[in-house]
């Protein structure tokens, strides 16, 4: 499962398809505003999945039990200041960075804030430093914002009530705009090779080339087209 969705509330019926998959224990990739993927009302069925759960069954709900954090906040300066991806130490290795190299991963979006250190056995495979402006070859900001880094990338694992365990990947990029850079798709394919237990098969770099056109509008609210269909995004023979 591939989620990108922002404080949904979605039909019971719907939310269902959701909790099944995750109760089976198959893997999931979280992107940007996935920490906060629903908001769901107290009298609703589902509701343990809402960003600001309370319970301490399942506290925090989706966000915090799957993918490893809830929302928390803008640490960078929202459409001010970008994402530069800094691989640490530790996880140059890992294959979901293969073929990647420090500032490839890039964003439009500013570094959200985690809380340090990530639960269970979240691995940070890319922090995010926090730019100067809203360009890839902008440096780093001076002073606390990037003393610590934020992670924007990391693996755990989620376990069912069942006992199963499932692969996650989570970052906080991934906005429209964040898939303009070549680094930040790659990082996305590798980490769903890595979900699916392929890594093996993950090349020293992996074609990331965009399919068609791709014009994404800027984040923001009400910067979607309105009225674009499935069908209007088909791509020529």
């Amino acid at each position: 499962m591939i989620i990108a969705t922002r404080f949904r509330n979605l039909e019971d019926e719907q939310m269902k398809h959701v909790v099944d998959y995750l109760d089976s224990g198959r893997p999931v990739i979280g992107m940007r505003t996935a920490t906060h993927a629903f908001n769901i009302p107290k009298d609703r069925k589902y509701a343990r999945y809402s960003f600001n759960y309370g319970g301490e069954e399942y506290r925090q709900g989706f966000g915090r039990q799957v993918l490893g954090e809830t929302w928390i906040s803008h640490h960078g300066a929202h459409g001010r200041q970008s994402t530069g991806g800094i691989i640490p130490t530790d996880a140059r290795s890992h294959p979901i960075v293969r073929g990647i190299a420090d500032r490839d991963v890039w964003g439009a979006t500013d570094v959200y804030g985690v809380r340090l250190p990530l639960p269970g056995d979240s691995q940070p495979i890319v922090l995010g430093a926090v730019l100067e402006g809203m360009k890839m070859d902008d440096g780093p900001v001076e002073g606390k914002k990037n003393d610590p880094m934020m992670p924007v990338a990391w693996t755990k694992t989620y376990r069912t009530a069942s006992g199963k365990s499932g692969r996650v990947f989570a970052t906080t990029m991934g906005a429209s705009q964040d898939l303009l850079s070549e680094g930040t798709r790659r990082m996305l394919v590798n980490a769903a090779y890595w979900c699916l237990g392929m890594e093996e098969q993950i090349p020293a770099k992996s074609k990331v080339e965009l399919v068609g056109e791709y014009k994404p509008s800027p984040f923001g609210f009400g910067g979607f087209q309105k009225g674009v269909k499935p069908a209007d995004r088909r791509l020529a023979p």
